[in-house]
């Protein structure tokens, strides 16, 4: 039998908190560029934060590697984060620390959660986004991060 998709919605947001971790369907809309002609590209995205009406999410993407084109300054923006401390990682990559990208409630429903970012990470991130060079104070306030 199907959920319907509000009851669907309503499950996930009432079970979605900071620093849990989706494999989600991002594509442009969400700030991800896919790659060819793929309408989407699978990301890793890491929950910091709820809009006021609870419907869209704001939070930062796992890379597998940085792109070394970036300057030394965008590039201190990505944190490294180790695949022996998260078993859904297949080798070391980085928490793009340098913009939150949003993702709406329905990415979500149609995703799957692969853990939770632990505690002293989960910091380390809301504590570099909100040095960000490239984030604005007034997405950290829409997703309650400040």
């Amino acid at each position: 039998m199907d959920i319907p998709n509000n009851v669907a919605e309503s499950l996930v947001k009432d079970t979605i908190k900071q620093g849990d971790i989706f494999v989600l369907e991002l594509d442009n809309q969400d700030g991800i560029t896919p790659k060819g002609s793929d309408a989407f590209r699978n990301k890793f995205f890491v929950v910091l934060g709820f809009d006021n009406e609870g419907n869209v999410y704001g939070g930062v993407i796992v890379n597998s590697k940085i792109n070394q084109n970036m300057s030394p300054l965008i590039r201190d923006f990505h944190m490294p984060i180790k695949a022996e401390k998260y078993s859904f990682l297949r080798y070391n990559s980085f928490i793009d620390c340098l913009q939150l990208k949003t993702a709406p409630l329905s990415k979500f429903t149609k995703g799957k959660f692969v853990g939770r970012l632990q505690d002293d990470d989960l910091y380390l991130v809301i504590g570099t986004i909100k040095e960000s060079p490239r984030e604005k104070k007034a997405n950290l306030l829409r997703f309650g991060i400040i």
